[in-house]
């Protein structure tokens, strides 16, 4: 589980998320925990990796939905507000290698 590539990005991502919570907290930063809960629930179900490729882009939005809900409430951004962006380009990576993972299976399963 842990040689993967992609859980190593989940990983981060869901850390990333973590630190963001901690640095600075209001009430949009709920988001935030509940992509940092998504991020390490997709690393444990590694056995089903369409599943896992619908969670990430679920954490994608909802990082996304974040920034929505900062621009509407707070209106200005600082320079921490740039953390969840880089979660959400490792959440993007770690999907991207899931979906190559299962493209690779599928060329397995075809072979036998």
């Amino acid at each position: 589980m842990i040689q993967r590539i992609q859980t190593v990005f989940l990983l981060l991502a869901a850390i990333l998320a973590v630190v963001c919570l901690v640095v600075r907290w209001q009430w949009i930063d709920v988001i935030q925990g509940l992509s940092a809960v998504l991020s390490v629930y997709t690393i444990f179900i590694y056995r089903q990796r369409p599943r896992q490729a619908q969670l990430c882009l679920l954490g994608i939005a909802l990082v996304f939905v974040w920034y929505i809900l900062l621009a509407v409430y707070q209106g200005n951004v600082t320079t921490i507000d740039a953390l969840p962006m880089v979660n959400a380009i490792l959440i993007f990576l770690a999907r991207n290698r899931i979906l190559a993972d299962e493209k690779l299976v599928r060329a397995a399963d075809r072979i036998r």
